[in-house]
């Protein structure tokens, strides 16, 4: 069986339905949180996600954009995005982002946005981090997401390979690892393109994929809806 790994898709339409068009068939879709924040359209994005059946856990921008928590912690873009992002969605909506878990278990996988010491707001980038997210997990494995940055961690942290921002790094699983497909909707990796990754269960195999979706329209779109300009900006980028 294969699963299809996304994450901080973060109401880029655009970048997901290409990454959607670029999937080989898979079984599963889970997404570990962000839905939501700095894009510009996060209605349409939950729509399409709940239209394929996505596993959604919850981040950061999903509850601050449902609830208003931890809107004093972001920056002022952020925030900006994130009432932006509550004032347009539907009350439904909102109370569906509200609901949604901040850890979830599938297979051999635990699911989480941040870490599973700080499941909204840990950013996973260290050993020492990776370690102890996984120490946490009930199961063999753990998923996140939050830093906008594909990586890779075995059981004691050890990074097993430096994802490269190219496209096919593919590694087997050890007998704990840690996986973080990057982001859908706002690569920091210094890769403009949407990142995701192929989980394949019965092989016990991991692939880092990237592919191109049309940034200007997004831009465009970032621009129409009022939101911050910088948000457009740093997609050209992937930063």
């Amino acid at each position: 069986m294969t699963v299809a790994l996304l994450s901080d898709v973060h109401g880029n339409l655009v970048a997901l339905e290409a990454v959607l068009a670029a999937l080989p068939p898979v079984e599963q879709l889970w997404v570990t949180g962000d839905t939501v924040g700095y894009g510009p359209d996060p209605s349409d994005v939950l729509a399409l996600l709940r239209e394929r059946g996505a596993l959604l856990v919850a981040g950061n921008h999903d509850r601050a954009v449902a609830t208003g928590a931890g809107l004093e912690l972001f920056n002022h873009h952020a925030a900006d995005a994130a009432r932006l992002h509550t004032s347009w969605l539907s009350a439904e909506e909102r109370d569906l982002l509200a609901a949604l878990p901040e850890t979830a278990e599938r297979a051999a996988f635990t699911l989480c946005h941040g870490s599973l010491r700080d499941p909204l707001w840990e950013y996973v980038f260290t050993p020492g981090a990776a370690a102890a997210c996984l120490e946490r997990a009930a199961t063999a494995h753990g998923c996140c997401g939050h830093t906008h940055v594909p990586a890779f961690f075995g059981g004691d942290g050890t990074p097993l390979g430096h994802v490269q921002p190219g496209d096919g790094a593919s590694f087997d699983l050890p007998k704990r690892a840690l996986v973080n497909p990057g982001s859908v909707g706002q690569p920091r990796d210094g890769d403009p393109r949407a990142a995701y990754a192929l989980v394949e269960l019965d092989a016990s195999r991991v692939t880092f994929r990237r592919v191109r979706y049309d940034v200007a329209e997004t831009q465009r779109r970032i621009h129409a809806r009022g939101l911050p300009g910088i948000l457009a900006d740093r997609l050209a980028y992937g930063l």
